[in-house]
């Protein structure tokens, strides 16, 4: 039975790539607080991997900063359009993207000043599953470089739990419902999505996600297993500091 992560990434990706394009516009300024944060660690990188890249949101932006990245992503469409806008962007010479999966990256050759994940696009999978994927992500950094997480809290996010919601989409109406299972913390979303016409809204499509959520300190305690010695959370990408309402969670581990 193929993973979910096939069939919402790969076979029907254009619902969720909707809301990726909807985000493109704040990856300069995300992009420039994560360097905010790791120069403020010292931490200046030359080379950078994107786990997950997606539509190459950040690694185009990285790219234009000089920095060599690789884009990694499971979804061909997704890398397609990351490809469109590493061209229109003339960052060719920095940015390499390739189909790879992530629970594939023990074992691979290169280390990188900056491996990052963005976005909750970490826990997808069964326990044993991501905490592999974390310690392949911690093979590939090299000394003196850092992992960046950028994911939901669940304190937060259970705090204010809401089982349906209508996130804002540009041209679109979207329809969230949500259920947590406390035995697992995992949250399924299923995401309906129906495009914006003349006459009024037209169904485009769905698809279902289902991602483990982790508390600030159980990823921390992940992250020292996997091999990191030092291990910093923060509320965001820009270093606000980590409160028990905060929805976003940012970690910054250093081998």
């Amino acid at each position: 039975m193929a993973h979910w992560t096939d069939e919402a990434f790969r076979e029907n990706s254009g619902v969720f790539r909707r809301h990726l394009e909807d985000r493109v516009d704040a990856a300069a300024e995300e992009t420039d607080d994560l360097l905010a944060l790791l120069g403020d660690r010292g931490i200046e990188p030359a080379s950078a991997l994107d786990v997950a890249c997606g539509i190459g949101r950040h690694a185009v932006e990285l790219g234009d900063r000089d920095i060599a990245v690789r884009g990694i992503d499971i979804s061909e469409p997704y890398l397609d359009r990351a490809r469109e806008r590493v061209a229109d962007r003339g960052v060719g010479d920095a940015v390499t993207l390739e189909r790879a999966d992530m629970r594939d990256l023990a074992g691979r050759d290169g280390e990188y000043d900056l491996v990052y994940n963005l976005w909750t696009s970490f826990g997808y999978y069964d326990e044993e599953t991501n905490r592999a994927v974390l310690a392949g992500m911690y093979e590939r950094v090299a000394d003196g470089g850092a992992l960046v997480l950028e994911l939901v809290n669940r304190e937060g996010v259970l705090a204010e739990f809401r089982p349906a919601a209508v996130p804002e989409v540009a041209d679109a109406l979207v329809v969230e419902s949500v259920e947590y299972d406390p035995e697992t913390a995992r949250m399924e979303t299923t995401r309906r999505v129906f495009a914006e016409t003349d006459g009024g809204y037209d169904y485009e499509g769905e698809m279902v996600y289902d991602v483990r959520l982790y508390a600030p300190a159980e990823l921390a305690a992940l992250c020292r297993r996997a091999g990191f010695e030092s291990v910093s959370l923060y509320a965001g990408l820009g270093g606000e500091p980590l409160e028990r309402e905060s929805t976003r969670l940012v970690v910054v581990a250093e081998p």
